[in-house]
């Protein structure tokens, strides 16, 4: 594309049509790194509360395999993540470690 091209279609579009495609790519990658801030702060640190994990969590007690979809029994898992175990009801974090209170 050469710049005479490029430069007749950036005329052609309106002030307020140009304002809204940049807010809009502006918004895209905001979200975009928000969700790459979150992926990547739970690969670096076993026990951060804002990570994401995207991995199966089996017990660590029992080694029972616990469900995607999953009930919170408290606020903590409600809020960060987190299952019991409907086996031996161990509580754990959203990556499977035990949780000793």
């Amino acid at each position: 594309m050469s710049r005479e091209v490029f430069f007749r279609l950036i005329l052609a579009v309106s002030e307020t049509d140009l304002f809204m495609i940049v807010f809009f790519i502006g918004i895209v990658i905001g979200i975009a790194s928000l969700i790459f801030f979150f992926i990547s702060n739970g690969k670096n640190s076993e026990n951060s509360q804002m990570g994401i994990n995207l991995k199966r969590v089996y017990c660590p007690k029992c080694g029972l395999k616990q469900p995607i979809i999953r009930k919170p029994k408290n606020e903590r898992q409600a809020l960060y993540g987190g299952n019991t175990c409907k086996n031996c009801g161990t509580e754990m974090d959203k990556y499977g470690q035990k949780i000793v209170e």
